[in-house]
């Protein structure tokens, strides 16, 4: 897999690169079928998530990309698709990922190494936050320039 377009994340006021993808564990999770989605060069899973950490949640902001779409006699035809095609019950500040449980890799500083393979780059700084069901449980820094950890959320 070549190197990917990241999901975003909303840390304290700025808009961060998201080196994981929790929506792919929803639909593992959950009975419902992943829609098929219309991936493009840079982005195999053909969409792009948008996420924020609010009130130690993990939210799902926004979800952006094409999805095929049934037509009534011939084949499918490409839709946008949005949050509200995916979460119709959705409630106005997001939908909280509670399906989701594990680490969320944050890319910070300038890339030190690139690889051209899924989101295996290196950078001066990893933001690592750990979420248990939606809840984020700690966040902590690693500053790889330095070489120490800073605990962000115990």
């Amino acid at each position: 897999m070549a190197a990917q377009l990241p999901d975003t994340i909303l840390i304290n006021s700025q808009w961060m690169d998201l080196y994981t993808n929790p929506l792919e564990t929803y639909w593992e999770k959950s009975r419902k079928k992943k829609p098929e989605f219309n991936s493009f060069d840079t982005c195999t899973r053909g969409y792009i998530a948008s996420w924020a950490i609010q009130n130690d949640q993990l939210l799902l902001k926004e979800v952006e990309g094409d999805m095929f779409s049934p037509t009534l006699f011939f084949g499918k035809k490409l839709i946008k698709t949005s949050i509200k095609k995916i979460f119709p019950k959705m409630k106005q500040d997001g939908v909280l990922a509670n399906w989701f449980s594990g680490k969320l890799r944050v890319p910070a500083g300038n890339m030190t190494q690139y690889e051209h393979f899924s989101y295996n780059s290196r950078f001066e700084k990893e933001i690592i936050i750990t979420v248990d069901k939606g809840q984020v449980i700690k966040m902590v820094t690693l500053d790889y320039t330095q070489q120490k950890l800073i605990v962000n959320k115990e």
